[in-house]
Parts: C-alpha cells; sequence; structure tokens
C-alpha cells in the first residue's frame, strides 16, 4: 500500500504527546540539515506538500499557507522548520503551530508534516519527529496534540510508534478501525478490525482506475465530494488537469472539464 493512498475513507485523526520531555536526540542522515522558517519560503512550503501530493497547485498551496499561518505568522521563525539536502533545497518540512484559542486544553499542535515523494524512505521520518517533540518542549509545551488522517496511514503508524496516543477515538471510530485493520498497531489493541473491502471510498477506486489508464503512475491527484461537488484535480509533472466525475450507480465517468494550465514551479 502507498504511503498516501487516497482510495481510503477520509477519516480525521486525533493523537496526543503526554510528556515532551521524552525524545530521543536522533540526527538527520549525512548531507541533510534542519534550517528554520525565513520570510520568502511560503512557496518552498508550497512546493513541499506539492511533492508530497497534498496540494495540486502553487496558487492552492499558498492559500493555505496565509489561511493557516498568518495568525501567528511572526512565531514562524521558532515554529516551522525544513529540512535542507546537501544542494541546499528544501525537501520536507514540519511546524509546532501556536494555538490562538486551547483545543482540548492543548495550546500545541504538530502541523503539516511532509516529505517531497522522491526523498520518502530516506529515513527522514524518524529525526524529524524526534526533532518536532524536542523543539516542543524547548518552546515550553509540555504536551502536544497532532492531527493525522486514514490517507496518511504510514505516519500516522509512526505517530504511534513514537508513544503518541488515540484522543477522542469515539469522535470517528471507522477511522481508527481502517488504521487497525491496515496496522495492526499494539496501541490499537481495544479497537476491532473491520472487513478490508469496507476500508475503501468507492468513488475513489473508480477514478484511480480511469486515471491510471490516462496518465499511468506518475501523477498526483485529489477528488473533491462534499456539499454536492464532483471534481477531480490532477497535477502530473506541474500540469494541472480539471475533471468532474458521474455515477449513477451503473456507469462511472470521467470528463476533463478545463484546458491544462501550467502550474507555477
Amino acid at each position: 500500500m502507498n504511503t498516501i493512498e487516497k482510495t481510503l475513507e477520509y477519516h480525521e485523526l486525533l493523537m496526543v504527546y503526554h510528556d515532551t520531555s521524552k525524545y530521543q536526540e536522533d540526527t538527520l542522515p549525512n548531507g541533510f540539515h534542519y534550517e528554520f522558517y525565513k520570510q520568502g519560503d511560503e512557496e518552498e512550503w508550497a512546493m513541499i506538500h506539492i511533492k508530497s501530493g497534498e496540494f495540486m497547485s502553487m496558487e492552492e498551496g499558498l492559500k493555505t499557507f496565509h489561511d493557516f499561518y498568518d495568525s501567528f505568522i511572526e512565531e514562524l521563525p521558532k515554529r516551522l522548520f525544513f529540512v535542507v539536502n546537501q544542494e541546499g533545497k528544501k525537501v520536507a518540512t514540519a511546524t509546532i503551530s501556536l494555538l490562538t484559542q486551547p483545543e482540548y486544553g492543548y495550546s500545541a499542535v504538530a502541523d503539516w508534516f511532509a516529505i517531497k515523494k522522491e526523498y520518502q524512505g530516506m529515513k527522514l521520518s524518524k529525526p524529524m519527529i524526534n526533532h518536532f517533540i524536542k523543539l516542543a518542549h524547548e518552546l515550553g509545551h509540555k504536551k502536544l496534540l497532532l492531527h493525522t488522517q486514514t490517507h496518511t496511514w504510514l505516519a500516522a503508524k509512526l505517530y504511534l510508534d513514537f508513544g503518541f496516543e488515540p484522543f477522542h477515538v469515539e469522535d470517528d471510530i471507522k477511522g481508527w478501525q481502517i488504521l487497525k485493520t491496515i496496522t495492526n498497531h499494539p496501541r490499537l489493541a481495544n479497537i476491532e478490525a473491520i472487513d478490508e473491502k469496507d476500508m475503501y471510498f468507492d468513488v475513489a477506486l473508480k477514478t484511480k482506475e480511469i486515471l491510471d489508464q490516462k496518465f499511468g503512475e506518475d501523477y498526483e491527484y485529489v477528488i473533491w465530494h462534499k456539499n454536492g461537488r464532483h471534481d477531480v484535480e490532477v497535477n502530473q509533472k506541474g500540469v494541472l488537469y480539471k475533471f468532474q466525475y458521474a455515477d449513477d450507480g451503473d456507469q462511472f465517468t470521467l470528463e476533463e472539464v478545463k484546458q491544462k494550465q501550467n502550474q507555477k514551479r
């Protein structure tokens, strides 16, 4: 299964880390180092999330950056960090966000953890998780809240490995059941697995089958289906395509509705 699996049903998963003084001094692989955010890094941040499959366009990434960070942007030079490779390129990122209003009694959240797809598997994840736990501790946050999701199931497993605990499981039990079915993680021992066929979003399965035939394997996609939307966006090597799907139960179709546009790289 892919590290980001968008054919799964989407469910948000909340986790907590109870004591940020507990972390390991874990170093990045040779050739990589950390740098904090500086003004002007917004496009670098957005591109990491595009290259990890989170966003389809620079426009979407920059809008999300400002929507999310502008309320505490003065804090970013000590809260948002990047992993930088030997060529000086930013390839991964994470943030310890400062909440304007506590959430479930937590003032800080581990947010926007992402690694460019071509750098996944290079042993960056574990040092980065230790780094953001350490950073939270240094910033004075004794405990930490974390948002993740079923689509990023492997990251969710890693958080459990590090000692993060499931939180408010009853709010969306099916999401945790999907994670239990995929990982059988010991921290999910009290959660029941479900049949594998019940883990997937039927529209996503049908959409991906068509997109695989059209684009091969080298593309990213997102499906917008809430509030009556039937939109699909595809990014293939920096080119954005838009489609609409139709599903009457007997036939599923995917129709391109807009000319391709070059994405700012």
